[in-house]
């Protein structure tokens, strides 16, 4: 028995577990074949989150509306106030879902400067004689 010849148990098991991978089909994934099926994925996901964002909105809102009226004794007005603010924050949040597809979190589109970065003044510092 020569040094090389022995097997690790983890290559053992390895090898035994590609002979029983080996008789089933493998799982097929989102982008197989044309890829439209990651795109229905992604489209489903954009409409989930775009609803979910309005409603709970809404929700947090009204919510909110009405534990200020319990507590402070005003009892429609907090609850119709923040029902329109949690509302216009839906519709807020929706547009800039929509407005913002295809980007990733965190990044900016070229055209726009970030928060902060500085602009062009449209002159420089360069000594012209």
């Amino acid at each position: 028995m020569d040094e090389r010849d022995t097997r690790t148990p983890l290559e053992d098991l390895e090898e035994r577990l590609d002979k029983a991978r080996g008789g089933r089909p493998k799982p097929r994934s989102a982008t197989d074949g044309d890829g439209s099926a990651g795109v229905d994925r992604n489209a489903l996901g954009l409409a989930w989150r775009i609803g979910l964002e309005l409603v709970v909105a809404v929700a947090v809102g009204t919510g909110v509306g009405w534990a200020l009226d319990r507590w402070l004794g005003t009892r429609p007005w907090g609850v119709i106030l923040l029902l329109f603010l949690g509302f216009g924050a839906g519709i807020w949040n929706v547009y800039r879902a929509l407005t913002g597809m295809g980007m990733a979190m965190g990044f900016r589109r070229e055209d726009r400067p970030a928060a902060g970065e500085r602009t062009g003044t449209g002159w420089s510092d360069d000594d012209e004689d």
